[in-house]
């Protein structure tokens, strides 16, 4: 069960990823953090990510994006992944599930939705890099440091083409110094097939009990 749960998971994540361009890691997470812990599944999440990112950035069509549009973004999202990396070092499993889950709750209606909120639409680069910063919070706490300036980009009703830009860039970026963080933290030592593995033999050995 645990090998189909994680499998799924990555399925479904990368064909959002496919079709939207974001939220690999949100999905994915959406599935993993039930069968690994935390500590496990971000560093997992991130690794997988940052290569759906580049294969993702190979398909990618010849959109020039401004460099100053996604820049604060990046910087400020920087600064935040080691705060994340940091809090996902302490955090309790059950407090992971839960921030997931009202994360999620309130996330999705606004995906689907989309307010038109004029301050928003009018902000500058100084909001921007306020949500690159928690996105790397997030990035660093879970992997999913898309999720907010996915939410934000939208909100601020920039082109189609722009947005997925700026989030592929920026979701690249982040990742893959979190994974850096990560490795400095010691948080990406672990191994999945040990883990899954010992799972699996666990389970066999308590069947064979019940039998016997």
């Amino acid at each position: 069960m645990t090998w189909l749960i994680f499998i799924l998971g990555a399925m479904v994540a990368s064909f959002i990823q496919g079709l939207t361009g974001f939220a690999f890691a949100l999905i994915a997470m959406s599935f993993w953090v039930w069968i690994l812990a935390p500590q496990l599944a971000a560093p997992l999440v991130v690794f997988a990510s940052v290569w759906s990112h580049l294969i993702s950035l190979k398909s990618e069509s010849a959109f020039q994006l401004d460099k100053s549009l996604v820049a604060p973004y990046i910087l400020a999202g920087l600064i935040g992944v080691p705060l994340g990396t940091y809090l996902l070092d302490i955090i309790q499993a059950s407090t992971f599930k839960l921030v997931l889950g009202i994360f999620l709750i309130l996330w999705c209606p606004l995906m689907l939705l989309n307010p038109q909120i004029r301050f928003i639409q009018n902000s500058g680069k100084y909001a921007d890099s306020s949500i690159g910063f928690l996105g790397g919070v997030l990035g660093g706490l879970g992997g999913f440091c898309g999720s907010l300036p996915s939410a934000w980009v939208m909100l601020k009703n920039l082109p189609k083409e722009q947005q997925r830009s700026i989030l592929r860039h920026f979701n690249f970026a982040i990742q893959l110094f979190t994974l850096l963080t990560y490795r400095k933290f010691k948080l990406a030592t672990f191994t999945l097939y040990g883990h899954l593995t010992f799972e699996c033999e666990s389970t066999c050995h308590a069947r064979r009990a019940i039998v016997l």
